[in-house]
């Protein structure tokens, strides 16, 4: 690393701020200092909101598992909600005892993420987001000169991170507000929107429970829903509860929240997932 080439990548993410570059300008800065392989950024609200990725192997598999509800079993996840400070911090420093061995297989063989660590970056009360920065393979661990580094560079990092994040809007309200139908894009919103409402719980949920659920993100109530697929009511909140369950969630405003998150992670990089980047 350079003193020109760092100056030049921070002028880069100061530009970017409030704007939807800004996230990947922060993972370059970053690589300026020390190097990972792959990155992932989360804005810790009700539930986790997909901010930022440059992954390139197995991302697919992640995000459907982990958004939709290992995330739980995830030690960083745990340590935040239990208060885990502000900071940088490797995964054997938040784990308590040995990992899962379910998530152990699902995420880290399956990613073959071999390295972690997270950044606990509080912007407001009820936002926190975790900027998780992994090592495939059988790359080295991290050194402690690399720590210091990283350490160094986190009060700078958190600045800019509540500066582009300081709004008090919901980040999913930010991300849906930056989709706009009108625009020239609008057809491929819609049809992405209409593929997300159809694959949504893809791995977990049956048929007519993912038909329940596009039902109930068109705002259907009960009797409506079961008109719509010729059932009882009674069924219908036999499969509402089924799903809320498997999805690991308690309402029809956090059903959107995971639509919002599955959404924005299933399409191919540099289409709908660029509008639904969070809004300036």
């Amino acid at each position: 690393m350079t003193h020109a080439a760092f100056t030049s990548a921070l002028t880069d993410a100061v530009d970017a701020l409030h704007g939807s570059a800004f996230p990947a300008a922060l993972v370059r800065l970053i690589q300026q200092q020390v190097s990972f392989d792959c990155a992932l950024l989360l804005g810790m609200e009700r539930r986790p909101v997909y901010l930022y990725d440059n992954l390139s192997h197995q991302r697919e598999l992640l995000f459907d598992r982990y958004l939709a509800g290992h995330f739980g079993q995830d030690p960083f996840m745990q340590a935040l909600a239990n208060g885990l400070a502000a900071g940088v911090w490797t995964l054997a420093e938040v784990s308590r005892g040995p990992l899962d061995p379910d998530y152990r297989q699902r995420f880290y063989q399956a990613t073959g993420w071999q390295e972690e660590v997270g950044l606990i970056l509080p912007i407001r009360p009820r936002l926190t987001l975790v900027l998780f920065l992994g090592r495939l393979g059988k790359r080295r661990a991290l050194s402690q000169s690399e720590r210091a580094r990283l350490e160094a560079l986190f009060p700078l990092l958190h600045s800019l991170c509540r500066q582009h994040w300081r709004q008090a809007e919901p980040l999913l309200a930010q991300s849906a507000a930056k989709a706009n139908p009108a625009s020239q894009d609008g057809a491929m919103l819609r049809q992405a929107i209409a593929d997300g409402m159809a694959s949504i719980g893809a791995e977990l949920l049956t048929r007519r429970e993912r038909q329940v659920a596009a039902l109930l993100l068109q705002g259907l109530d009960t009797e409506a829903i079961a008109d719509a697929l010729a059932i009882g009511t009674g069924t219908v909140k036999n499969h509402r509860k089924h799903l809320y369950g498997k999805l690991r969630i308690g309402s029809q405003a956090e059903l959107f929240s995971f639509f919002l998150n599955h959404l924005i992670t299933a399409p191919e990089p540099g289409t709908v997932q660029d509008q639904l980047s969070p809004a300036p």
